[in-house]
C-alpha cells in the first residue's frame, strides 16, 4: 500500500511539473499577447510605427484603384508616391497617435468589444488641410526632374482647365504662386479620403473570434490542472509537515528551473515557429497589414510572454529550493533540538 501511494504521489509530481511549466506560459499568453499595449511597447522599441505611411499607401491604392475622386496632381499615384507623401505630410508623434489608435482598434475587435477594426484617417485629414499638406506636396515633386519653361506652362494650364498633369519639381520662386493652387486640390483631396478604412471584420453568422475565445478560455483555465495534480500528491504522499515541504519544494523547484530555462532560450526556440502559426492560423483575426510584419509581432508576443514566465519561473525556483531545504532541515532535527533549562 505505501508504495502504491508513494508511486502516485511520484507520478503526480511529475506530471504537475509538465503542465505548470505549459500553464505558465499559456496563462501568461492569454494575460499579455491579446493587449494592444504590449504591441504598442513592443512597436515604440522597434520603430515599426515608421512603417505605417507605407501600410496607409497601400491602403489608399487598394481600396481607391478608381482615383477620379482625387485632385489631378495626385490622381494615378503609385504606392511608393503615396508612401513619400505620407512620410512628409505626417510627423512622427502623428504617425505613432494613429498607429496606436488602429492597435486599440484591431484587439478591441480581437476580443469582441467590436465588430470591426478601423484605421482612423482623421488626423491625416486635419494635417492634409494644412500648411504641412502643402510642404508635403512640394516635397512629393522634388523627386521629380525640374521643370523648365514649357512644364511650367503645361502644369498651370492644367490645373486650371482640369486636363492631364505631367508632374515636374517647380522652382522655389514659383512656389508661392503654385501654393493656393495646391491648398484648393487639398481640400478636394482631404474630401475624398474617407474618415475611418476597415481594417478587418466580421459576421454574426461566420465570426473566426469565437474559436477564439475558447481557446482563450482552455489557457485561462490552465492553472485548475497541476493545482488539481498538486492537490493529488498532497493527499497521497504528505503525512507531516516535512513530507508536505519536500513533495512541494522539489517539484516547485524543478518547474522554476524549466520554465527559467525555457523562457531564456524562448526567443531563437520559439521564434519562427510563432511566426508561421501567424502567418497559417491568424489571417480569420488579424488585419493584413499586421500579418505583413508576422515577424515584428513574433517577436513582440514572445518578448510579453517569455519576460515575466523567466522571472516567475525564477521565483518558483527559489521558492521550492526554500521549502525543500526546510523540510532537509526538519528531517535532520535541527528544528527539533532540545535546549539545556
Amino acid at each position: 500500500m505505501e508504495t502504491l501511494r508513494k508511486t502516485i504521489a511520484a507520478f503526480c509530481a511529475i506530471t504537475f511539473i509538465f503542465t505548470a511549466v505549459v500553464s505558465l506560459f499559456l496563462f501568461n499568453f492569454d494575460q499579455r499577447a491579446f493587449t494592444a499595449e504590449t504591441y504598442q511597447r513592443a512597436f515604440a522599441r522597434g520603430d515599426l510605427y515608421d512603417k505605417l505611411p507605407a501600410v496607409m499607401a497601400d491602403a489608399i491604392t487598394s481600396t481607391s484603384a478608381d482615383q477620379g475622386g482625387f485632385p489631378l496632381v495626385m490622381q494615378g499615384m503609385g504606392s511608393e508616391a503615396w508612401e513619400a507623401f505620407f512620410r512628409a505630410l505626417l510627423p512622427p508623434e502623428v504617425l505613432q497617435a494613429m498607429g496606436d489608435d488602429a492597435l486599440n482598434s484591431t484587439f478591441a475587435y480581437i476580443n469582441m468589444e467590436t465588430n470591426a477594426a478601423q484605421l482612423n484617417l482623421a488626423p491625416l485629414k486635419a494635417s492634409l488641410a494644412g500648411d504641412a499638406g502643402v510642404q508635403a506636396v512640394f516635397s512629393l515633386l522634388r523627386v521629380f526632374p525640374a521643370c523648365d519653361l514649357f512644364q511650367i506652362g503645361q502644369m498651370t494650364l492644367s490645373l486650371i482647365t482640369g486636363g492631364q498633369i505631367e508632374l515636374c519639381n517647380p522652382p522655389a520662386e514659383l512656389h508661392p504662386m503654385l501654393t493656393p493652387v495646391i491648398q484648393s486640390q487639398l481640400q478636394f483631396t482631404a474630401a475624398a479620403i474617407p474618415d475611418q478604412i476597415e481594417l478587418i471584420s466580421a459576421t454574426p453568422q461566420n465570426d473566426p473570434r469565437q474559436r477564439l475565445q475558447t481557446i482563450r478560455l482552455i489557457m485561462r483555465l490552465s492553472p485548475i490542472l497541476p493545482l488539481i495534480l498538486l492537490l493529488t500528491l498532497t493527499i497521497f504522499a504528505v503525512r507531516s509537515w516535512r513530507e508536505w515541504l519536500s513533495w512541494w519544494g522539489i517539484p516547485f523547484f524543478i518547474t522554476g528551473v524549466s520554465a527559467f530555462v525555457l523562457a531564456l532560450l524562448g526567443v531563437p526556440v520559439f521564434g519562427e515557429t510563432l511566426q508561421r502559426v501567424l502567418v497559417m492560423q491568424m489571417p480569420d483575426y488579424l488585419p493584413v497589414l499586421l500579418l505583413d510584419y508576422a515577424g515584428d509581432l513574433a517577436s513582440a508576443m514572445l518578448q510579453t510572454l517569455l519576460n515575466p514566465v523567466m522571472w516567475q519561473g525564477l521565483a518558483l525556483a527559489f521558492f521550492g529550493v526554500g521549502m525543500a531545504g526546510a523540510g532537509h532541515l526538519i528531517q535532520h532535527g535541527i528544528t527539533g533540538m532540545n535546549y539545556p533549562r
